[in-house]
């Protein structure tokens, strides 16, 4: 006589169910970390005057310095990297180009990346600077308010400074991104990004 109660068969449902269970808890404590980030943003926003923002790639503020906008966005970090600070504001400047402390990968990149020098053999040696255009570089970067401006953004522990398409752009992992948004610190940072690229 068959009763039709096959033990297999339920484990399949206990195995869907269970995948069903973990993907729903890791998708609720992803959602807890995201509206944590937004709500520290929201508090954050009257300081600079922007608007706190939910959007695909993590929370973000908005707002306009300068009569340029600008973004405050933190990315969530993967297994191993910390979470990361993005601000970004718009430029006016004619040459795209990246500036970063050495490293030990520094090496390898300058045999890809043209190294763009300042004319400022200080600034060329404390940071690797590259552009595809080294002569507007060393053009706009003969102003030491815009040198300047990057060592100060470099010198607060963002691990790169770049314009492209008509964003600067300073980044900034951090394991601590609470203290990061401190106000003082981003609006500090903001007329340093301001500065180097206008």
């Amino acid at each position: 006589m068959d009763t039709g109660f096959d033990p297999f068969e339920l484990m399949k449902y206990f195995w869907v169910l269970a995948y069903a269970a973990i993907i729903g808890i890791a998708y609720l404590i992803g959602k807890l970390a995201m509206r944590k980030r937004l709500n520290k943003l929201r508090d954050l926003a009257p300081f600079l005057s922007a608007q706190a923002v939910s959007g695909f790639m993590g929370p973000r503020l908005e707002g306009v310095k300068g009569g340029r906008k600008f973004r405050v966005t933190v990315l969530s970090g993967g297994k191993g990297s910390p979470p990361v600070l993005r601000l970004t504001i718009e430029s006016f400047l004619p040459v795209s180009f990246t500036i970063h402390r050495p490293t030990s990968l520094t090496g390898l990149l300058g045999s890809f990346l043209k190294r763009a020098p300042t004319g400022d053999p200080e600034f060329d040696a404390e940071f690797f600077c590259s552009s595809p255009d080294a002569t507007a570089f060393a053009s706009v970067f003969s102003d030491a308010r815009r040198r300047d401006a990057a060592r100060g953004l470099l010198n607060r522990g963002y691990q790169q400074v770049e314009v492209k398409k008509g964003e600067a752009a300073a980044i900034l992992p951090s394991s601590d991104i609470d203290t990061e948004l401190d106000p003082a610190r981003i609006s500090g940072a903001l007329d340093d990004l301001a500065g180097l690229s206008a």
